[in-house]
């Protein structure tokens, strides 16, 4: 009658274990980690609860649970050694499967993938709202859609289509605002001059230039576009060092 209670308890106090933050090591200066010990006593308690059942009930079903059990401990203990490289597994396919989702990598920096179309696009959150853009280096700065103003709170009454530009369809005039913020993944920038395009002449929003020269760094590699942003304090003393020589 206790074993299914103390199986209970002891899945508890497993996960509790398992979900401790630990900063050491299993062993370190000769001192072991005491969840390992704890680990150790609650597996010989649970094994020597269910051979003392098997041994006043037995039978066939006996093992057959006891089995399913320890596969889901030996599961659970698997998926926690492993978590950090099953959430890296998970990323990669999800930026294969949504090239225009940011990946990130380290702080400040996110990476996309290049689309089937040959073109790299961002899913990025333009003033809160998310719009799906295209990355392009020749325009000079970020284009909006004039269907889609409205949704980043842009009232098309107020837009004055008065600035020229060319195009690959020849010269036109756009309506020039300014985005209070843009962020694709850990990047986010402030304050970034920007267009709107007349009705009926862009489907899909540009990231042109004004967005990118507010980044540290707009890399390509192979069909990877890495795009990092400064994060104040890194780096800043060696740039010191390498302007003090």
């Amino acid at each position: 009658m206790l074993f299914w209670p103390v199986l209970i308890i002891g899945l508890a106090v497993l996960v509790l274990l398992l979900s401790e933050p630990s900063t050491e090591s299993l062993a370190a200066s000769g001192r072991t980690d005491m969840r390992v010990v704890y680990l150790a006593v609650l597996a010989a308690a649970l094994a020597i609860v269910g051979a003392g059942r098997m041994l006043v009930r037995g039978g066939r079903r006996t093992l057959v649970h006891t089995a399913i059990w320890l596969g889901a401990i030996a599961g659970l203990l698997t998926a926690f050694t492993f978590r950090d490289q099953a959430t890296v597994i998970v990323r990669e396919i999800r930026a294969e499967l949504m090239p225009s989702v940011a990946l990130s990598r380290a702080a400040g920096e996110a990476e996309l993938r290049r689309s089937r179309d040959g073109h790299y696009s961002a899913t990025a959150e333009v003033n809160g709202v998310k719009l799906r853009l295209m990355i392009d280096t020749g325009a000079s700065m970020v284009l909006i859609p004039y269907e889609q103003a409205a949704r980043i709170g842009i009232n098309p009454a107020t837009l004055d289509f008065s600035l020229p530009v060319t195009t690959a369809n020849g010269r036109s005039s756009v309506a020039p605002i300014r985005l209070s913020s843009i962020k694709i993944g850990p990047i986010a920038v402030f304050d970034v001059a920007a267009a709107v395009a007349r009705p009926g002449q862009l489907k899909t929003g540009l990231l042109g230039m004004s967005f990118l020269d507010l980044l540290a760094e707009t890399t390509f590699k192979g069909d990877r576009l890495i795009l990092r942003q400064h994060i104040p304090g890194q780096g800043d003393d060696l740039r010191s060092i390498s302007r003090g020589n």
